[in-house]
């Protein structure tokens, strides 16, 4: 029996050094080699292109909202007289319609067309107290009820700013 594992450690030897003297294969290129790979490559930079420039536009078109929330966010900062507030609140929709919207068409409003104006353009509507802020506000005397409806009103000015068409 000793010859047997004398035989078998002369194989396995061999074998050992037969299979340490391999060849390893070729590295395989990972670069896509067809054409249609550079065209897929050149649409889809091509699309992210497209949607950073609209994305782009969109941000610079808003920016006269962005500039509106700034005033309205002021005001509140202000703590201004109520007749002061509601003629800035005004002034700030009104600089906003007329940016948005054709001149001859905001331009003349005044009083419940103003407001009327504005409900129409917006999926909500001013509530009736914010309203009557926005039309008689100049002449009332302050209260803590109307400083709290001055507040809504800013927020719903806020709204429509952002979600008027």
């Amino acid at each position: 029996m000793p010859q047997d594992s004398l035989q078998f450690l002369k194989d396995s030897t061999q074998l050992a050094s037969e299979v340490l003297d391999f060849i390893p294969p070729e590295k395989v290129d990972m670069s896509p080699t067809g054409p249609g790979w550079y065209i897929l490559g050149g649409i889809a930079v091509l699309l992210v292109l497209i949607v950073s420039i609209r994305e782009y536009n969109r941000y610079l078109n808003s920016t006269y909202r962005r500039v509106a929330n700034k005033d309205l966010d002021k005001i509140i900062n202000q703590k201004l007289s109520l007749q002061e507030s509601v003629f800035q609140v005004n002034s700030t929709l009104k600089r906003v319609a007329l940016t948005s919207y054709d001149r001859d068409q905001v331009a003349h409003l005044n009083g419940e067309e103003w407001v009327a104006f504005l409900n129409t353009h917006w999926k909500n509507n001013f509530s009736d107290k914010e309203s009557d802020l926005l039309i008689n506000g100049a002449y009332m005397k302050p209260s803590a009820d109307h400083d709290e409806t001055l507040t809504q009103l800013i927020q719903s000015s806020k709204k429509w700013i952002k979600s008027h068409v």
